[in-house]
């Protein structure tokens, strides 16, 4: 036996509303993604990794109504609660376009004081504990917005 650790990396979640049908008020296509996420936990509860990387783009749109905005959080929050009974989870923010630096606050707020759950915002590498008490160091480069960086980075392509 192999002293591995077993990583799931999942990203796009991409939660949120599509164009398409209605049925009972609710957007076909967020009940799609909502089926998706149970399946991703279902999958994660099958393959019992040892750390769960989530890489960003949780949300489809960065702003949106606030009634729309709370589901869709709300509906982040209590996949990722499902997924950190599994393994410790590490949430990077995804690209400025749809994962905006209110949502993450929100996300931040919500899993305050939470040790397995760990939003990550600012690039950098960080050690994390598997719940066997094993080290992990992941690599964290959350999305950007390419035109800020390019204008503190004059050549950057």
């Amino acid at each position: 036996m192999t002293n591995g650790i077993r990583v799931l990396h999942t990203g796009d979640w991409h939660i949120g509303n599509f164009p398409g049908p209605e049925q009972n008020g609710e957007n076909v296509r967020f009940r799609d993604i909502k089926h998706g996420l149970e399946e991703l936990d279902e999958q994660a509860r099958q393959l019992e990794p040892d750390i769960i990387i989530v890489a960003g783009d949780i949300f489809h749109q960065a702003r949106v109504w606030s009634d729309r905005g709370l589901k869709e959080n709300q509906t982040a929050v209590n996949i990722i609660r499902q997924l950190e009974t599994v393994a410790p989870v590490v949430v990077m923010r995804g690209t400025p376009n749809h994962d905006s630096e209110e949502q993450f606050r929100s996300l931040k707020t919500a899993f305050a004081g939470d040790y397995n759950v760990h939003i990550v915002t600012e690039p950098g590498i960080e050690t994390y504990h598997t719940y066997k008490g094993q080290k992990v160091q992941v690599a964290c480069i959350p999305g950007f917005d390419r035109g800020y960086y390019r204008a503190k980075n004059p050549g950057l392509s």
